[in-house]
């Protein structure tokens, strides 16, 4: 079965924008057949199917020589089937002939951007909009794909900071280079030290007053680490009620591990999240 996958198909109305401006911003990939050419068809299939393994990242297109001949005469394509590669409104690859599949796949690759740059927009975008959480999410898996772009390194800690994961963010900023160290990480760095102050609330340093003092029981610690979640101080937080499940797992009827386990729910894709889940399945098992 075909795959459906979504094509332009071109012609003398739609071609200066869709070939032209249209690889202004994404590559487009053209195929031109004709409906007398019997290699046409399984060659355009492989373009669908090469469209879907590449998440659309790529435009395609198809030009009807048969009917558009004068187009494909200005592209210098002579006979069907042709593909050819448009990038910034000009032919950069292509092939007249029929290459193996992973060929075909291998010259379209080439000409994307990589896979972190679509990831690293998504996240700005998201940021834009407010949405903090999911941004965090993209740009890790960005950072992961490129973890020495400082770009998307001040993506991430403007992230972290809008998620209140304070000491992630600050080990980030402290390892930027001087030449990063503009009015961007400044502002970062005003955020970072804003977010700090307000992790010492004077009910955390109250609550910690009392266990330095000795007033230690499983519920002063469980109130402690509440707080220290609502502040962004998550390691904390996961440390102290950690600490509680070794030595019981049902601490306070099991409050101990609900609370524990929330947190980690909360903190789904944070390192800190795989660490801790980790540590908690080794006193299971």
């Amino acid at each position: 079965m075909q795959p459906t996958t979504p094509v332009i198909d071109i012609t003398f109305e739609n071609a200066q924008q869709a070939l032209i401006e249209g690889s202004m911003s994404q590559p487009v990939v053209v195929h031109f057949w004709s409906p007398s050419s019997p290699q046409c068809e399984p060659l355009f299939t492989l373009l669908q199917h090469i469209h879907q393994q590449l998440n659309g990242s790529f435009t395609l297109a198809r030009v009807n020589m048969d009917e558009l001949a004068p187009l494909a005469q200005q592209l210098g394509v002579a006979q069907a089937p042709t593909v050819i590669v448009l990038k910034e409104g000009r032919p950069v690859d292509g092939f007249a002939d029929i290459p193996a599949p992973e060929q075909v796949h291998e010259m379209i690759s080439r000409h994307l951007p990589p896979p972190e740059e679509k990831l690293f927009a998504e996240a700005k975008q998201l940021l834009a909009e407010d949405q903090s959480a999911e941004a965090l999410k993209v740009i890790r898996e960005a950072h992961n794909l490129a973890p020495q772009r400082n770009d998307i390194i001040l993506v991430l800690i403007k992230a972290l900071l809008n998620n209140q994961q304070a000491a992630e963010a600050e080990t980030l900023l402290n390892g930027l280079p001087l030449e990063e160290q503009q009015a961007e990480y400044h502002e970062l760095k005003s955020q970072l030290e804003l977010l700090q102050a307000a992790a010492e609330s004077p009910e955390i340093k109250a609550l910690e007053e009392q266990l330095a003092a000795g007033e230690d029981s499983p519920e002063l610690r469980l109130n402690l680490a509440i707080q220290y979640s609502q502040a962004g101080r998550n390691q904390e937080a996961l440390e102290l009620l950690f600490a509680l499940l070794q030595k019981d797992l049902e601490a306070l009827d099991g409050q101990i591990k609900k609370n524990f386990l929330d947190m980690l729910a909360t903190l789904n894709g944070d390192p800190l999240s795989s660490q801790y889940r980790r540590k908690y399945f080794s006193l299971l098992y």
